[in-house]
């Protein structure tokens, strides 16, 4: 081989290198989540399935939790009918892959298997009410829009954050968007319910210019990070967000150099040999 061949073969080395980089991959870990009292929530009526026999009063909103680096965050909850336990740990994982990895397999689907969602479908009344796994494309969809426009709003007061965990739980096990039908309904009224409606109405509708009375059509980028508990089902399951930045970090700049030098030296170098 000689040395421009070998040079070629090189740079295409690292060209692949370069991609593998830019593209990254799905990661797990166990860790474990202990709250720290610190939160924004509050009280509120949920009924699941349709059935007034699942009606409850629910502590929803933000919590902090701190991981076993000692490190705190807020989370929200996606597992809305399974109690947390302190002792549990958890796997980490996008909340892609949390909702799809699997297939119908998935986190997210093999949740609605599980003991308190097949008792509240086993009494849901009519087809409407159930509240079941939805389509996952839209499931992700949705909470990257809530997550978005919204998140930063949620953590302002504890009605606002009890209003965006409810409309999070209304995303995943409901196929319509309301605090007053389907399978997630409230009795509760007031300010959590008309935030509640608020964020639902945005959903459906896709416009983010007046919630509440507020413009929040700004969209802010997030890294999903969702917390499964192991083993699933055996406490709840959260999800955290943290701000990514669009601009990209300098070595992924040099990366993306490397990976067009290369392309660019291929080429020339086929193109000597043709001459």
């Amino acid at each position: 081989m000689n040395i421009s061949a070998r040079i070629s073969s090189k740079v295409g080395q690292l060209t692949v290198l370069a991609t593998l980089a830019l593209v990254g991959t799905a990661h797990a870990a166990n860790t474990s989540l202990t709250t720290n009292n610190v939160k924004q929530s509050t009280t509120v009526n949920t009924e699941f399935g349709g059935s007034t026999a699942t009606a409850a009063n629910t502590t929803a909103g933000a919590f902090q939790v701190v991981d076993n680096t000692n490190t705190a965050f807020w989370v929200y909850c996606l597992d809305p009918l399974t109690a947390y336990q302190s002792s549990a740990t958890y796997s980490t994982a996008s909340l892609s892959d949390f909702m799809t990895l699997g297939g119908t397999s998935s986190s997210y689907n093999q949740l609605f298997t599980k003991t308190p969602y097949v008792n509240v479908n086993a009494a849901h009344v009519g087809a409407a009410n159930a509240y079941t796994a939805q389509n996952t494309s839209t499931v992700l969809n949705k909470l990257t829009s809530l997550y978005s426009h919204a998140y930063a709003d949620s953590l302002t007061s504890s009605t606002k954050s009890a209003a965006f965990q409810y409309a999070i739980w209304e995303i995943e096990g409901d196929a319509s968007y309301s605090s007053t039908a389907g399978g997630l309904k409230t009795a509760s009224t007031g300010a959590f319910k008309t935030q509640v409606d608020a964020y639902l109405a945005a959903l459906t509708s896709n416009n983010w210019a007046s919630v509440g009375g507020l413009d929040l059509r700004a969209v802010t980028n997030y890294t999903y990070t969702a917390y499964a508990s192991n083993p699933l089902g055996g406490s709840q399951s959260f999800l955290r967000v943290t701000p990514s930045s669009t601009v990209p970090e300098p070595g992924s700049i040099a990366l993306v150099s490397l990976a067009l030098f290369g392309v660019a030296y291929t080429r020339r170098s086929k193109a000597s040999k043709q001459d």
